[in-house]
């Protein structure tokens, strides 16, 4: 049976590392067994806390990987996190990808 899936986080493929390299292939794997998955995150940034260079200058943009649609949304990515500021990092996901996510569920 076919379900339809919306996986929500900050990081995700094409990280190779931590959880984006581990979200990714869960993606890749359910959508390869024929489920409609669908994903609402933000650009690479992450082991460098640099958004990589193929996502550099867009807001919010969508793609497909290994069957999964891919909605990226803008985030601020301090150059050398603290608390504070991986506080307002976060912050800045949550207020980026609310509408995406609204549309999603909607």
């Amino acid at each position: 049976m076919t379900k339809k899936i919306l996986l929500y986080g900050i990081n995700f493929s094409p990280e190779l590392t931590g959880i984006g390299k581990y979200t990714g292939e869960l993606a890749a794997w359910l959508a390869a067994r024929g489920h409609q998955v669908r994903v609402v995150t933000a650009p690479p940034y992450y082991p460098a806390w640099k958004i990589s260079s193929g996502y550099r200058g867009t807001a919010w943009r969508t793609e497909v990987l290994q069957g999964v649609t891919v909605w990226r949304c803008p985030l601020w990515v301090p150059p050398q996190p603290g608390a504070i500021k991986r506080l307002l990092h976060l912050a800045s996901f949550a207020l980026s990808s609310w509408p995406v996510m609204l549309r999603q569920v909607l």
